[in-house]
């Protein structure tokens, strides 16, 4: 299981990397194993997003409790003000 750990408030920038690998050679882990082999970085700026805790704007939080599958708790129809509904 791959885990990514973001700190709120703190701008990112995805990165591929695609590295060649030989014949029993493992898969880069750290910057460092991945300059010792033949690879290539693919950036797109229009990727970049700052990592945030919580929305300011009601529709976004709306949009996101509705697109995510694990947010049951928090479609209680009884919790919604009349601006959600």
């Amino acid at each position: 299981m791959l885990e990514i750990v973001l700190n709120s408030m703190h701008r990112y920038q995805p990165r591929i990397h695609l590295a060649r690998l030989g014949p029993g050679q493992n898969i880069p882990i750290t910057p460092k194993e991945l300059a010792d082999v033949d690879h290539k970085t693919y950036v797109f700026p229009e990727t970049i997003f700052t990592a945030v805790t919580a929305y300011q704007n009601q529709l976004i939080t709306k949009l996101k409790i509705d697109s995510n599958p694990f947010a049951k708790g928090f479609r209680d129809s009884s919790r919604l003000t009349d601006f959600d509904r």
